[in-house]
Parts: C-alpha cells; sequence; structure tokens
C-alpha cells in the first residue's frame, strides 16, 4: 500500500473511532437520563409504594365500556384478491371500498370506491390487470376478479 492509501485507511479508523465515542457518550448521557434520576425506571417496590399512596378513589375510577359496533351498524371486511387487498363495508346493497392496498410489485388504477351496487378498483404490474368487482350477497361484500382484456373492459 501507498504511503497515500495508508493515511487514508488512518485517517478511516480515527473516523471511527471518533463516531464509536460519540455514540457511546451519547447511550450514556440518555441512559442516565438528560434531565437526571427522575427519568430512570421505577422499580417493582416503587411502583408498589406510588400505588400505596393513591386516594382509593382513585382506584376504583370505573372503567369506561369498550367501543363497540352499534348493533346492526355494518361491519367492514378484509378481502385478499389476486393482485392486492381491500376493505370493504356494505350498507344495505350499496358496498364502499374503505381502503385498498397493491401487493408488491402492483399498483392500483381505475378505483371507483363507491357507494354503489359495484365497487372497482384495478391491480395491475406489468403484465397483469385483474379488475376486482365488490358487491354485496347477505349484507357482505364479495369480490369477484376478472382479467382485463387491454381494451378497458371488464368482461
Amino acid at each position: 500500500m501507498n504511503r497515500r492509501g495508508v493515511l487514508m485507511a488512518a485517517a478511516w479508523l480515527l473516523a471511527a473511532a471518533a463516531t464509536a465515542g460519540v455514540g457511546t457518550v451519547a447511550l450514556d448521557v440518555v441512559g442516565a437520563g438528560i434531565l437526571g434520576p427522575q427519568n430512570q425506571p421505577l422499580s417493582a417496590g416503587d411502583v408498589a409504594r406510588a400505588l400505596e399512596t393513591l386516594p382509593a378513589s382513585s382506584t376504583s375510577a370505573p372503567v369506561p365500556p369498550a367501543t363497540t359496533t352499534a348493533p346492526g351498524a355494518p361491519e367492514p371486511r378484509g378481502l385478499t384478491v389476486p393482485g392486492g387487498s381491500l376493505v370493504a363495508k356494505c350498507t344495505g346493497d350499496r358496498v364502499e371500498l374503505l381502503s385498498w392496498s397493491p401487493a408488491p410489485g402492483f399498483r392500483a388504477d381505475d378505483v371507483d370506491r363507491g357507494p354503489a351496487a359495484t365497487a372497482s378498483v384495478k391491480f395491475k404490474d406489468d403484465g397483469t390487470e385483474n379488475v376486482v368487482l365488490v358487491s354485496c350477497r347477505d349484507g357482505e361484500p364479495h369480490a369477484e376478479t376478472v382479467a382485463d382484456d387491454g381494451h378497458h373492459g371488464h368482461g
């Protein structure tokens, strides 16, 4: 190795050592708490003592009920189809696409999210175009995938 190569290697090693040193100091500062010991994690004993000092009324506060969907409200349904996935919901006989996500290598195009009797999205890559038609059957979203013939038809 020539003298220039040795100097460059030495500079690299010096830069790596300096970076490691700065990183170590930064981790020490974060680990010790930037603002001091008040940022340190509590032990199990510390937590137990803190809970004992709370007034009785705060430990028996009512827990709010879990959020649920109202009875009869439409439930969104996830569907996996060739070229991607989607989430749809039915309200009566009308369907609405809430979201869609192309599979890796695909992209979404020509989205008709509804609400309508039929909603649609096209998932396509360089060689494939799948039109996904979503409609409601018995109050549930159902998907049918058809290959687009390249003539902008769904048939």
